[in-house]
C-alpha cells in the first residue's frame, strides 16, 4: 500500500505500479466484504485528497479529470522526464492480460478482447494520471490522490468512477468474486456496509442484479 509520506524515486514508483497482479484475487462474497473497512479507508482518503483540487460548482469526478491535466502542465513547467506514456502502455498490456487469461467466461459472459480493453484502460489511465503528478510532486504539493486509486489495484480490485446514486457522488469500486467455479463483478459503492450488488464485466453499474433480493436498497444511478 503507498503512502504519502514515503520518498521514492519515479523509477521506484514504475517499479511499484509493476508489481500489480491487475484484478487478482477473486473472492468470495464474504471475503470482499470483510476488506470493505479498508476500502472504505482508501477511498476517504481519495476524496479528502481531491477536495482542494475541486471547483465550485465541479464533480469529484470532474476535479479528478481536471488534476490530470494539471497534473502533466506542472510536469512539463518543471522539466520532469514523461514518465507516464511508457507506464500506460506496461499497464493497458498487463490489465488487459489479466482480464482475459484469468477470468476468461466471466459471470455468464466471455471477457472478449473489447470488454478486457474497458478495464485495462481504466488501469492505464490511473496508473498515467499518479506518475504524472508524481513527476511534478514538488510543484504541486499536496498528497498524490491517485496513489489511492494504486492502492485499490494494489488489493486486486478494479477502480471505476465516481457515479451519481441517488442524487449523491459517489465512487465506484468492482470486485472481482468467486462462487463456487462461478465468477461474478461485485458492485460496491463507496460507504455502503456491504456489496449488494453484481454485473457483467462491461457492464459498470447498468444492469445491476442483486445480491439480497428485495432487502437489496432501491438504487438510483447515472
Amino acid at each position: 500500500m503507498s503512502h504519502p509520506n514515503e520518498t521514492l524515486s519515479i523509477n521506484d514508483r514504475v517499479s511499484k505500479l509493476k508489481s500489480i497482479k491487475y484484478f487478482t484475487p477473486a473472492r468470495t462474497l464474504s471475503e470482499a466484504n470483510s476488506i470493505l473497512p479498508k476500502v472504505n479507508e482508501v477511498l476517504d482518503n481519495y476524496v479528502k485528497s481531491l477536495v482542494p483540487w475541486q471547483r465550485e460548482g465541479q464533480t469529484m469526478q470532474h476535479a479528478s479529470d481536471s488534476l490530470w491535466d494539471l497534473a502533466r502542465i506542472a510536469a512539463a513547467k518543471s522539466g520532469t522526464t514523461n514518465t507516464w506514456d511508457s507506464a500506460w502502455d506496461y499497464t493497458w498490456k498487463e490489465a488487459s492480460y489479466s482480464a482475459r487469461d484469468n477470468y476468461g467466461w466471466y459471470g455468464g459472459g466471455y471477457v472478449s478482447g473489447e470488454s478486457a480493453r474497458d478495464a485495462a484502460r481504466d488501469a492505464a489511465k490511473y496508473a498515467a494520471r499518479y506518475l504524472a503528478y508524481e513527476s511534478a510532486k514538488d510543484k504541486l504539493q499536496r498528497t498524490n490522490p491517485f496513489s489511492f486509486i494504486i492502492d485499490l489495484y494494489s488489493m486486486g480490485l478494479r477502480p471505476t468512477y465516481f457515479r451519481k446514486i441517488d442524487e449523491q457522488e459517489k465512487f465506484i469500486v468492482d470486485f472481482p468474486l468467486k462462487d463456487g467455479d462461478k465468477f461474478l463483478i461485485g458492485c460496491y459503492a463507496h460507504g455502503d456496509k456491504e456489496i449488494f450488488f453484481t454485473h457483467p464485466w462491461k457492464e459498470y453499474c447498468s444492469s445491476l442484479i442483486s445480491l439480497k433480493g428485495q432487502d437489496a436498497p432501491a438504487r438510483v444511478i447515472v
